[in-house]
């Protein structure tokens, strides 16, 4: 059988390309949310980083149709494609949802997240490099990472809910509170969900 060494590329490219995308994003974010005095402009610049994260998604779809033999199965890349959008959808919405809730002071908390999704997202682009080099150990350890981060971001979550309701004086800054926190934890997940994925494609290759 004769593979395309240069459609392999394509696939691989994509996802790295897709996850550096996402690299961009969550350090815009992190700078977002540092005072929170630009949120519409960053929130309109994560908007377009959204956007081209769908024309990754869009490509690789589009690969896969027309693609007789790819690198990996097709389910598998269209999952990991699928999965890095989520991520990047989450990060778009959560900085959405400072312009439409209005939310003009940021917290520590939120800087605390934007730093575990920061480090989260540099660990998922090592994940896709090493896996073009079928770097399966290096896989390995860094799920290990992203799951301690999400662990991280479930107790950061606790932590900051209790700090909120220990003392409510406004229950519409509270809501408005709660639910970004609530989503910003969800992100973490979306991160071990994508490294869960990309673990069950590594037991078949390893």
């Amino acid at each position: 059988m004769i593979f395309n060494r240069t459609k392999d590329r394509i696939f691989y490219q994509t996802l790295i390309d897709a996850a550096g995308n996402i690299v961009e994003a969550v350090q815009l974010f992190r700078e977002n949310v540092e005072t929170l005095e630009e949120k519409e402009k960053y929130a309109e610049r994560l908007k377009e980083l959204e956007s081209k994260g769908d024309t990754y998604t869009h490509l690789m779809i589009k690969e896969l149709n027309s693609t007789f033999v790819t690198p990996l199965d097709r389910e598998d890349i269209l999952n990991l494609a699928v999965k890095l959008d989520d991520v990047l959808d989450g990060i778009e919405a959560c900085a959405a949802r400072f312009v439409y809730f209005h939310v003009n002071k940021s917290a520590p908390y939120l800087v605390q997240f934007a730093d575990i999704i920061v480090s989260s997202a540099l660990l998922l682009q090592e994940s896709f490099i090493a896996l073009e080099k079928k770097d399966f150990q290096s896989i390995r350890k860094i799920s290990i990472e992203i799951n301690d981060l999400e662990n991280q971001g479930d107790k950061l979550m606790r932590d900051s809910l209790f700090t909120l309701f220990e003392n409510p004086s406004d229950g519409l800054e509270l809501f408005k509170m709660k639910e970004i926190i609530e989503k910003l934890e969800r992100v973490t997940d979306l991160f071990e969900d994508l490294m869960d994925v990309m673990e069950g494609v590594i037991l078949k290759y390893a």
